[in-house]
């Protein structure tokens, strides 16, 4: 039981094959209030299979993951790349989907290119619009001199 357990909790461990690109959409409560759910809807319509099913071709494998900690660049997935077997695994987050550009970066890596990772729309992780804090150097005490390290 103790090793059901654990294969069932953690993401990383199958207890079924798994496509070569493994899709893992973000679950929680952030990404589903900015979208999630309708990404998940036109991944699965995009490629005819429902969560936890792998596509005929065994190129994709959906299903789902809580809590990949990038709220702030919600909603997201991460796409476990096992295209080169386990010398040349990847694991990329890509974040600020809409459900065109999460079917894009399928596309993309169905023609075997590489495509953006992390923000769709952003350069870093920042709210949407502009920044809203730190609009200035934060004042002393410093703990130490930065420029001198």
């Amino acid at each position: 039981m103790r090793v059901y357990e654990v294969a069932t909790f953690y993401s990383m461990f199958n207890r079924n094959p798994v496509g070569k690109y493994h899709v893992m959409v973000c679950g929680t409560t952030p990404c589903m209030v900015r979208g999630s759910r309708e990404i998940e809807a036109a991944l699965e319509k995009h490629l005819g299979i429902k969560k936890w099913e792998t596509t005929a071709d065994n190129l994709f494998t959906l299903g789902e993951m809580e809590c990949m900690g990038c709220c702030v660049n919600a909603p997201m997935f991460v796409v476990a790349d096992y295209t080169n077997g386990i010398e040349g695994y990847s694991y990329n987050y890509y974040e600020d989907l809409t459900p065109e550009s999460a079917c894009n970066v399928l596309d993309q890596l169905k023609r075997g290119e590489k495509p953006k990772v992390g923000s769709q729309t952003r350069s870093k992780a920042e709210p949407a619009g502009s920044q809203t804090t730190l609009l200035s150097p934060p004042p002393g005490p410093y703990c130490r001199d930065l420029d001198a390290v």
